[in-house]
């Protein structure tokens, strides 16, 4: 019995083994079946594939918009010298008009007549000049002879140099009377375009009264009204300058002068904007707008909106680390939208890296790597 028991453990023992043998004979079969080995530690994590964008940052400005108006630099009231009754006009609004281009006559006559009466007078001194001179020789040899007394030889030299003054006097007034006559012509005396005509053909005007008024060739500005909180900080702005009649077109403009004082009705100050370089198409009286950009503190990037996601109810960016690929995702401000991108005003680092597409198919435990265009 004893040795037919121990037969029977023997037996037992030698069954267990080769059972063992065959499942380890199993698993290196399954394992040989199986083309590729089986990594050691967790599983390696593939990199996607994305675009990416850095982040440049600008500083920030504060744009400002104002009405404005075209204007020349500058535009002279002209008018006559001496009053009188206007006899021709020989221009019109929008007439071009070249130094010496006749504007306007007055009627000459009681000018003329004004003239001659000078030179009637100049000739009747010139007589008393020439009598005066005479007596003052003829007494000069009766002193010598010692006819006449000192006292007497010095009345006549007053009387000589008293005449000659009043022909001075009369000449210098007979000129005055001669220039009077030629200002009853009007004359330009600068290059320019005609924007007014105030005066008829025998409408009676003052001297100095304004009867045309005329914008010199030159410098061209738009002029607009600042108002009282902006005046410390507009002329160090960046101007330019848009016109309803050009859209999409920007003109560069150079601050020329500001008002010292404000406008006692409006409270605001008048600003002179000078033009740089403006198309032909600008004309005076067009209706502008001045676009004023001064710096502001702080700094902001501009992206894509296909970076925008959300954490939670906050707008995020996922932010990538080139190197390993792995990403993170950002809360930041969105301060707007200008067309297809987004300006972000806080919560991102110059040269930082953003991934622009995709985003929503991202998740924290993901890696990135940059995404080629593929060669054709």
């Amino acid at each position: 019995m004893l040795t037919i028991k121990g037969n029977n453990t023997a037996s037992q023992a030698l069954a267990t083994l080769a059972i063992w043998l065959g499942l380890l004979g199993l698993l290196v079969l399954l394992g040989g079946c199986d083309g590729r080995a089986a990594p050691a530690g967790a599983a390696a994590i593939e990199a996607k594939p994305v675009r990416m964008a850095e982040v440049a940052l600008e500083a920030t400005t504060q744009t400002t918009r104002y009405a404005a108006v075209i204007r020349p630099r500058i535009e002279a009231d002209i008018g006559f010298r001496v009053g009188g009754k206007v006899t021709r006009r020989l221009v019109e609004i929008g007439d071009r008009v070249a130094p010496g281009t006749v504007l306007a006559r007055l009627d000459t006559a009681d000018l003329e007549l004004q003239v001659h009466a000078m030179r009637a007078q100049l000739a009747s001194a010139k007589a008393d000049a020439a009598n005066a001179r005479a007596d003052f020789a003829r007494y000069g040899e009766l002193r010598q002879g010692q006819w006449t007394t000192q006292q007497e030889m010095d009345k006549r030299r007053a009387a000589q140099e008293r005449s000659e003054a009043k022909v001075r006097e009369i000449e210098a007034e007979l000129l005055v009377a001669d220039n009077s006559e030629r200002y009853a012509t009007l004359t330009a005396d600068a290059p320019g375009v005609v924007t007014a005509v105030l005066v008829e053909p025998g409408q009676v005007v003052a001297e100095g009264q304004a009867v045309f008024k005329i914008a010199h060739d030159g410098d061209v500005e738009a002029v607009l009204a600042v108002p009282e909180q902006r005046v410390g900080s507009f002329s160090k702005a960046t101007m330019t300058v848009e016109l309803w009649s050009l859209p999409g077109q920007a003109i560069k403009g150079r601050l020329r002068e500001i008002a010292p004082m404000a406008d006692p009705a409006t409270r605001t100050y008048q600003a002179r904007v000078t033009l740089i370089d403006p198309p032909p198409a600008v004309k005076y009286g067009m209706t502008a707008t001045l676009v004023a950009a001064e710096p502001a503190p702080g700094s902001f990037a501009r992206l894509p909106l296909s970076a925008l996601t959300q954490d939670g109810s906050a707008s995020a960016v996922w932010v990538a680390d080139p190197a390993t690929g792995a990403i993170a995702l950002r809360r930041v401000l969105v301060a707007g939208y200008q067309g297809d991108q987004m300006v972000i005003a806080d919560g991102l680092k110059g040269g930082e890296m953003v991934v622009t597409a995709g985003v929503h198919k991202l998740s924290a435990a993901d890696k990135v790597r940059p995404w080629t265009e593929p060669s054709r």
